[in-house]
């Protein structure tokens, strides 16, 4: 069952499941009700064979992984042969299984060859309509009793195929909307996030500028923050570390981010944060916060204290985004110059 609805799967196989269960099943009742009602006559073996046929593509579609060919070969058969030929011998009530074929042509073959097949199976159909009524058969003897139980159980076994086909087509169809939802957002997620830290990227950040900047966002900061020496960190303790560092320096950032601002992976070892609504002593204090934490980091990873810098730069009416940048840079190289370890916020 889990075959049926499994995304993984191939949506054709998926789709043969269905074409294969509903043929065999309704098969089989129609052969049950020829025997309550006709005995094991002619046409009732006629139905046991059709349903051995359907059974057998159906296992061999599913085996081989042929599922087109199989598909091809049980619509054919129920299309042109067992529903055409059932009409002629029983007339009236085996009528609803035309429509049942044509219901199986329009929603497992490919949109041409269901026009083509379409066409055939009307003037199929239409044949043996004409057909039986000009040159009736006297295959089966059939009497007002039993072309009413006829109607009934063809009546029920197109139901019970056309609902269930419906059903399980529904199902599938929402599961597979609801993965393509599923792999659009990891997709966003993964467009929108650095893949080492998991932190905004700056794609994400130029976008979240434009729309602050839409609101009329003020008091809004840029922190622009490198690690120092981190280039001595991968020399001395390799790049596995080197990327352990960075990870954990994130988590550092998001841990003690206030507001609503967000943390940015800018480009190697250096990040950026975006404040909105805060003052000055808060964003020192933030950052005091994270000064502390990655100190504590790197003296119980190696025994030294793990720094960084830090350019403050605020957002001016009219200021381009690029500007803030370069003046947080601005500040962030004053920081390495005046000793590394310290925040600049007014030059």
């Amino acid at each position: 069952m889990n075959r049926l609805f499994d995304t993984s799967v191939n949506v054709g196989l998926r789709q043969f499941y269905v074409l294969g269960a509903a043929g065999s099943i309704g098969n089989l009742f129609g052969f049950v009700g020829n025997v309550y009602i006709y005995g094991l006559s002619a046409p009732t073996i006629f139905c046991a064979l059709c349903t051995l046929v359907i059974f057998g593509m159906t296992f061999w579609g599913i085996r081989s992984r042929h599922v087109k060919r199989a598909a091809y070969v049980i619509i054919t058969l129920i299309t042109f042969f067992e529903f055409p030929i059932l009409y002629y011998i029983y007339q009236t009530g085996t009528i609803v299984y035309m429509v049942l074929a044509m219901v199986a042509i329009a929603t497992f073959l490919p949109t041409t060859a269901a026009v083509i097949f379409g066409c055939l199976a009307f003037l199929v159909d239409m044949s043996a309509v004409i057909l039986a009524y000009y040159h009736p058969v006297d295959v089966e003897l059939v009497t007002a009793e039993s072309e009413l139980n006829s109607m009934i159980c063809s009546l029920m076994i197109v139901l019970f195929s056309v609902f269930t086909i419906t059903i399980i087509l529904n199902v599938q169809q929402k599961k597979q909307a609801e993965e393509l939802t599923s792999l659009s957002r990891q997709l966003e997620q993964a467009a929108d996030h650095d893949a080492l830290t998991g932190l905004y990227n700056r794609r994400y950040l130029n976008r979240y500028l434009e729309r602050l900047a839409q609101k009329g966002k003020k008091d809004v900061y840029a922190a622009l923050i490198d690690l120092d020496f981190f280039k001595k960190v991968n020399d001395e303790y390799g790049h596995a570390f080197g990327d352990e560092v960075l990870i954990e320096f994130a988590r550092i950032l998001e841990r003690n981010l206030i507001a609503d601002g967000i943390a940015v992976r800018f480009g190697g070892e250096e990040f950026m944060l975006i404040l909105p609504d805060v003052t000055e002593e808060e964003i020192r204090h933030m950052l005091a916060k994270m000064s502390a934490d990655y100190r504590l980091f790197g003296k119980q990873k190696k025994n030294r204290a793990f720094t960084f810098s830090c350019g403050v730069e605020q957002f001016a009416d009219g200021m381009d985004v690029s500007d803030v940048y370069r003046q947080a840079d601005e500040k962030l190289y004053l920081a390495k110059e005046r000793g590394r370890d310290r925040v600049i916020i007014n030059r």
